[in-house]
């Protein structure tokens, strides 16, 4: 009766647990007590049954293969993410883009050529100028605000990581309490899985079991993390740009199990490796070539604007605010004060005194067709439009590889549940079956009492 009583409550707690994710089902190991007769002896009658153990039905290898696919889906979901966001920034498809803006400034000093004397085509190069400018602003400023997005995550994660690797320590030493106590901790053990799936879900970890049946878990090339009773937290700092794309006030990854402290730069795979890839690749590249395209704009039009005469008779004036580098060029970018105040600061002409001299205008609006940037091998448009392609072809190689982690997540789910999942109807015929077991081994001890009244009355 004992063991069919064990049977059932165990068959009750898989039924309760049928939809607990990562729980894997549990069954009763049963064998036939020893006999209580002398050995040899031909009146020897068995006692029954014994419930040797609740085991867990699981599989090593595929909660491994499971927490390997978590790690890479979790990478590619992360870089998806932050591509879809940073494509957007240079979508063209509603309103006028870059590149359109780009085209008009060209084409309105196009016109200023034809009309180098008329202000209102004047006025339409200020606002053309204005235009190009603050777009090229705006996307300097949201693709700093996407990293800024990434260090809040990056920091969130690693707060996480550290809960998550606290509480792997305090499960690996309450699993060994139990099993030496000779319990069975299966919920501890799949609870142990679950969080060595979420750890192993922000970077690349490596994880193999003591001599004591403990987790540990190390960090791939940088040092460990869970290593029995004793864990190491990561934390965050902001610190300077270095020469590995990381810029200026972005979080560095510092952690005890490395002797450098900083390893913003080692860890890989994951979310956190996917975000300082992203942020710190992706990103800091595309903030370059901005820097760079507003630089190369800014000192190529000055160059020839400053050899004109604006309406005024002077020479030597800027169109753009003088820009000492690249650094920062695409957040710098203005038009000079003087235009900015007054349109006939704008130079056309390349004699003083030459009314219909436009030759400083049609120079400039033909340095659209001329190789300015990347060492004299790209235009202005060429270099924008790799920005975008690169971005573009960036993101949908990422959406391959989202697609297929997934695909793979789902077939091993499905081998998971295969093993160590609950069914239902197999779990209800169980129970049955148990059910009958304890009726018959009570109808046993009623007739074995009956016996004994029978006997006693004998007596009598």
């Amino acid at each position: 009766m004992t063991a069919a009583k064990t049977a059932i409550a165990t068959s009750g707690h898989n039924i309760a647990n049928a939809n607990t994710e990562g729980f894997s089902r549990q069954r009763v190991e049963q064998t036939a007590a020893e006999s209580g007769g002398r050995p040899g002896s031909r009146t020897e009658v068995g006692r029954g049954v014994s419930s040797v153990s609740v085991s867990r039905i699981n599989d090593e290898y595929v909660e491994k293969q499971i927490r390997n696919s978590a790690r890479d889906l979790s990478h590619a979901e992360e870089k998806d993410l932050f591509l879809r966001q940073t494509e957007d920034i240079f979508n063209e498809l509603n309103g006028e883009g870059l590149n359109r803006l780009m085209t008009k400034f060209f084409n309105e000093f196009r016109k200023l050529g034809n009309e180098p004397d008329n202000e209102a085509v004047r006025q339409s190069v200020r606002e053309s100028t204005k235009a190009l400018v603050n777009d090229i602003k705006r996307m300097r400023t949201e693709v700093d605000e996407v990293r800024r997005h990434i260090d809040s995550r990056v920091d969130g994660y690693v707060r996480e990581l550290n809960s998550n690797a606290e509480e792997l320590k305090d499960l690996n030493l309450r699993i060994k309490t139990a099993t030496i106590a000779g319990g069975a901790p299966n919920d501890l053990l799949d609870r142990r899985d679950a969080v060595l799936k979420k750890m192993g879900s922000y970077l690349d970890l490596q994880m193999h079991k003591d001599n004591e049946g403990g987790y540990v878990v190390n960090i791939k090339g940088v040092g460990p993390l869970v290593a029995g009773p004793v864990y190491t937290k990561f934390s965050t700092e902001r610190s300077p740009a270095d020469n590995q794309g990381k810029m200026e006030d972005a979080l560095d990854l510092k952690t005890e199990a490395s002797a450098a402290g900083n390893v913003t730069h080692q860890v890989s795979g994951g979310k956190l490796g996917a975000l300082l890839e992203t942020r710190d690749k992706m990103l800091s590249t595309v903030v370059d070539r901005l820097d760079q395209l507003a630089f190369g704009l800014t000192t190529s039009v000055n160059a020839i604007h400053s050899q004109g005469t604006n309406r005024y008779g002077e020479t030597g004036a800027h169109f753009f605010k003088p820009i000492s580098g690249s650094f920062r060029a695409a957040e710098l970018i203005d038009l000079s004060d003087e235009v900015k105040s007054n349109v006939n600061y704008i130079a056309t002409a390349f004699e003083p005194d030459s009314p219909g001299d436009n030759r400083i205008a049609l120079a400039i609006s033909g340095l659209q067709g001329q190789k300015l940037l990347n060492d004299g091998k790209a235009t202005i448009d060429d270099f924008y439009n790799s920005i975008v392609s690169d971005i573009g072809v960036a993101n949908g190689r990422n959406r391959s590889v989202l697609t297929q982690q997934r695909d793979i997540a789902t077939q091993l789910g499905k081998i998971r549940e295969q093993v160590s999942g609950v069914s239902i109807d197999e779990e209800t015929a169980n129970l049955l079956q148990f059910q009958h077991a304890f009726d018959a081994s009570a109808k046993v001890i009623q007739v074995a009492d009956e016996c004994l009244k029978t006997i006693l009355e004998l007596k009598r």
